[in-house]
């Protein structure tokens, strides 16, 4: 079946809906998880809830994502030296945040999805648990760290996947947000020089430099996308959303692929 809702749009609708002039002068625009709005266009449109219903869920949903990853960007320090502008750019960080949840809430409460609400609440309770996993170092293996990474990553969408009862397809969606995060993850290795995956890879394993924790990532996506090129080919519905671009993430990384 052809995805009846357009990527593009959806980006139009939710940019409209965050755009605060203040807020856009004074911190970074916020940059939308394009593999999480794939998948979630993917599950939400195998429904039969209107065009309409089928946007505000996606959108709300996103916004949610989005205020996440706002609140992720503000310092975790609190020193009374700390630069002054570095401690407004966090202020304003923890507003944005809010401004997007309350978006939200103000949706949800429009379409009164109660359960819906509930949901993601615990959606969101559930992530910040995890997140204090990572924080307080209780992963054991690198196996465990990449487990908690991925239920972080995932937990939003599969509630949303839930409520909807479209999650037949759960492993993958929680395979293609996991491969998506180890490449980038891995980019911005190679470009900038650090990433918190491959420094936590150096702590969990007993590997002696970086680039053999790289090489470990390599192996992970490698694998990851060997799961996703399988699931293609007993997928009858290729032409949707998510099935092209899954064929295009195999295809821009066939030599990992390959070597999975």
């Amino acid at each position: 079946m052809t995805a009846r809702l357009d990527i593009y749009h959806l980006k139009e609708l939710l940019r409209e809906k965050m755009r605060h002039a203040y807020l856009y002068k004074h911190i970074e625009k916020p940059i939308l998880d394009q593999a999480k709005l794939i998948l979630l266009t993917e599950i939400i449109d195998e429904t039969s809830l209107t065009t309409s219903q089928k946007e505000s869920y996606i959108i709300t949903a996103m916004l949610v994502q989005v205020a996440l990853d706002t609140h992720e960007k503000v310092p975790a320090t609190s020193k009374v030296d700390e630069d002054k502008g570095r401690k407004v750019a966090g202020q304003l960080n923890v507003l944005a945040g809010d401004y997007y949840s309350g978006l939200y809430y103000l949706l949800l409460s429009e379409m009164k999805e109660i359960v819906l609400i509930h949901k993601l609440a615990n959606a969101i309770k559930e992530i910040n648990e995890n997140k204090m996993k990572l924080y307080y170092n209780e992963a054991s293996t690198f196996e465990d760290y990449l487990n908690i990474l991925t239920n972080i990553e995932s937990l939003l969408i599969t509630s949303v996947a839930n409520y909807v009862d479209n999650n037949a397809y759960e492993s993958i969606y929680r395979e293609w947000i996991l491969t998506n995060c180890l490449l980038r993850e891995k980019q911005n290795y190679l470009q900038y020089g650090n990433s918190l995956l491959i420094d936590a890879g150096f702590h969990y394993t007993d590997k002696e430099n970086k680039e053999d924790v790289l090489a470990i990532v390599n192996e992970k996506i490698g694998g990851s996308l060997q799961k996703l090129s399988l699931f293609m080919e007993n997928y009858a519905n290729k032409e949707t959303i998510l099935g092209q671009a899954i064929q295009e993430l195999l295809k821009e990384n066939s030599t990992l692929a390959e070597e999975g």
